[in-house]
């Protein structure tokens, strides 16, 4: 049965310094241990265990993640279902600035709404899921945070082709099926990203990146393995990527991770 959330836990016992790490969907993530320092406009600000970080999709974040007592972890909360466009709405009327920061700091409310969502059980029909999601939406527009997490309902060019990938981030997907699958010409697909100012190779990319950090936090992997399983038939290329991505190497990255 499919899932309208996903759940990924992050860990680490030594600080990691972080850039341009992609937020593939609305997301929000919650520092249970050490400290998330987040670069925001000219400035940092400070995620702890009383704070959520709440982000759009398609976007990415420079971050240092910092452990407390030689221990970072952290949970982030994936939508993959999105609320009306009145719940949106009623989230911009709600909020008392256009510049709000991306933490928020959490009340009992907000903790009980999301950790069900956490510990729902994967068997539970999709429509009782969304139920479950749809009131902690609810809460967010109450508060005014919603739209932090959803420019609009609308899905975009971006978003059909994650949920085109997402199931299988490794294989090889190529322009030419993507357009057979939504019935497009080639140059009609790349307009529309053009428009959404990204390309096909972009929106793959940071999905396989995201989905490398995503492998690395359940085991160790070996370079050329990792390379595969994330679709890239060269290790030196997939290893240039992970680099340019995320400021570090694969092999320094894997330093700071609990064993």
């Amino acid at each position: 049965m499919s899932s309208v959330v996903q759940c990924i836990h992050y860990s680490g016992q030594k600080s990691q310094q972080l850039r341009n790490v992609p937020f593939i969907y609305p997301s929000i993530v919650w520092v249970q241990t050490g400290v998330k320092k987040l670069q925001w406009q000219n400035d940092w600000i400070n995620i702890d265990p009383q704070h959520w970080l709440l982000t759009t999709g398609h976007s990415q974040h420079t971050f240092i993640n910092q452990p407390s007592q030689s221990v970072f972890s952290s949970l982030q909360l994936c939508f993959f279902i999105k609320p009306t466009t009145e719940l949106i709405n009623r989230s911009r009327q709600q909020a008392r600035s256009n510049n709000i920061a991306p933490d928020y700091q959490f009340d009992h409310a907000g903790e009980y709404l999301f950790m069900n969502i956490i510990n729902m059980p994967k068997s539970l029909p999709r429509n009782v899921q969304e139920c479950m999601v749809n009131a902690l939406f609810e809460y967010l527009a109450n508060v005014g945070r919603l739209h932090q997490l959803f420019n609009s309902q609308d899905l975009s060019w971006r978003d059909k082709l994650v949920a085109l990938f997402k199931q299988h981030p490794g294989e090889q997907h190529s322009i030419e099926s993507a357009c057979q699958h939504f019935g497009l010409s080639k140059s009609t697909l790349i307009r529309r990203l053009r428009e959404e100012s990204t390309q096909f190779r972009e929106v793959l990319a940071e999905l396989r990146m995201g989905y490398a950090l995503t492998l690395l936090q359940k085991q160790h992997y070996t370079q050329l393995d990792l390379a595969q399983l994330c679709g890239y038939q060269s290790e030196t290329r997939f290893a240039q990527r992970f680099k340019k991505q995320f400021g570090l190497s694969l092999k320094e990255y894997q330093q700071t991770i609990l064993n």
